[in-house]
């Protein structure tokens, strides 16, 4: 199977800097999630709703050439693709050293014994909620039932499991004299979930703002919450947890832009690769016309017009988020990627980007609700 000839001004901006690729195999979902921001990709596409194939392997060869080792299958939800275990051969095939998946979990349970999908070193599982009212209010009813019976039989069958939950109103607010986010742990540890990957929903100006739904938090009690996630990862060690910082006051960007700067855009160490043929870097652009490139049967390309989602960044500076920033102001506060999440054990920032090396040595002073907090 032949790889995609590409743009040499594609090959010019990742070569040797990208480190993983997210293919959004198809646009088919069975959940509808008030929070999904990808709605927009599943309502308005009007041609090709999965990505072929051969073109699937064609991408992961070229994106491989130029130095992903990560991959990532997405969707919609990925297992509705009904080459994935394939796919899934494919990739190790190619020489990708770590292939996950992100799943909604209601997958058949017989899925988990395929050989080709026992190739995977990560199943993540989105959950959004310590119980079934909670999780179900957002993602539909029964996903929490089957989601978690989902996560215990992979745990059984020595998958590495992890969960992405959203940080959503409920789990920012106190629940019998413990912080919901505390409890959302506390369940991961108790089902032998390694690692706990949080989003945030903030509504900054952007794309997903019109999609993901009213369970967005206010900035201090996120920032309450994020510092008591701080304090519980100084003393926890059963499970790993990744935050985003979402923001910090401008004195402290300033006196660590190349840490608190961090961009997905301007590493190019990213490609996302979707159904309808646009390659993006930044996942806020999702719904959005913006792209850095296209993909077809034969080809990628380089995006030459005023879409290219790099355009609005100053590609050679520091900057707090540059498309959040156009949007919603925050008073004192900047905002900071969502893909910025200090000290997170993940393979691409801690062993390709070598991002906590950037760190300066700062102690943030105690956050305090209504105060807000300089966390780093």
């Amino acid at each position: 199977m032949s790889a995609m000839v590409m743009d040499p001004k594609f090959v010019e901006k990742f070569n040797g800097r990208v480190g993983q690729a997210f293919l959004y195999l198809t646009d088919s979902c069975n959940l509808s999630c008030v929070q999904c921001l990808y709605k927009s990709e599943l309502t308005f596409q009007l041609a090709q709703k999965e990505i072929p194939y051969p073109q699937a392997v064609a991408l992961m060869e070229n994106l491989h050439e130029l130095g992903a080792r990560k991959m990532t299958f997405m969707g919609g939800e990925p297992t509705l693709y009904e080459k994935l275990p394939d796919l899934i051969a494919e990739a190790k095939r190619i020489g990708y050293t770590y292939v996950r998946i992100d799943t909604n979990g209601m997958f058949k349970p017989t899925m988990l014994d395929n050989p080709n999908f026992r190739k995977l070193d990560e199943i993540t599982f989105s959950l959004d909620g310590y119980t079934e009212e909670m999780n179900d209010a957002v993602r539909g009813k029964n996903s929490y039932k089957n989601c978690v019976a989902n996560i215990k039989r992979a745990i059984e069958k020595g998958y590495k499991v992890h969960v992405t939950s959203c940080v959503h109103k409920d789990l920012v607010q106190s629940d019998e004299g413990r912080l919901g986010i505390l409890r959302m742990v506390d369940f991961m540890e108790g089902l032998g979930v390694r690692t706990l990957n949080m989003h945030d929903l903030f509504k900054a100006g952007i794309p997903r703002d019109i999609w993901s739904g009213d369970v967005s938090t206010s900035l201090e009690d996120y920032m309450q919450a994020y510092t008591a996630v701080l304090d519980h990862k100084a003393t926890e060690k059963d499970i790993s947890i990744r935050m985003p910082q979402c923001f910090t006051v401008q004195e402290e960007f300033e006196r660590n832009k190349e840490y608190y700067g961090y961009c997905s855009v301007k590493q190019y160490d990213r490609v996302l690769a979707f159904p309808n043929g646009m390659l993006r870097v930044c996942s806020l652009m999702i719904g959005s016309p913006y792209c850095v490139g296209f993909f077809d049967q034969n080809r990628m390309y380089w995006n030459d017009t005023p879409t290219n989602e790099i355009l609005g960044h100053n590609m050679d500076t520091d900057t707090p988020c540059t498309n959040q920033h156009k949007g919603k102001h925050f008073g004192k506060y900047v905002p900071l990627c969502v893909s910025f999440k200090p000290k997170q054990d993940e393979p691409v920032w801690t062993e390709k980007l070598k991002w906590e090396d950037r760190r300066k040595d700062i102690q943030p002073p105690a956050c305090k609700k209504g105060t807000g907090c300089n966390c780093g």
